[in-house]
């Protein structure tokens, strides 16, 4: 789930603070601060990480990884890379694409 809101951090009347739950990111495109839901309640509280963890725990959020890799996430938006066949790309040494006009 993905959403605008004021940002937490300062005044802010106007919704510019963008967040993605699924993958516990943040971003305030005002203030320019970033991160993931730990770094949110770190900067908000002015706890340290150990702290922001186990307040998270205490009010029954995930804790997983935080701050794991990018393993799990995929080279696009659809959920993958198309691949294309060499045969497609070849077309006689023209690059991979033919415009409209040129396919008849």
């Amino acid at each position: 789930m993905t959403g605008m809101a004021p940002c937490p951090l300062h005044e802010d009347h106007t919704p510019s603070f963008s967040y993605h739950l699924d993958r516990g990111l943040w971003k305030c495109h005002s203030c320019g601060e970033g991160g993931d839901s730990y770094t949110l309640i770190m900067k908000k509280d002015g706890l340290t990480f150990a702290r922001a963890r186990a307040l998270a725990a205490s009010l029954s959020l995930a804790t997983g990884d935080a701050g794991g890799g990018d393993e799990q996430l995929s080279g696009s938006a659809y959920g993958g890379r198309r691949a294309v066949s060499a045969r497609s790309r070849d077309r006689s040494g023209r690059g991979g694409y033919v415009p409209a006009w040129r396919r008849r």
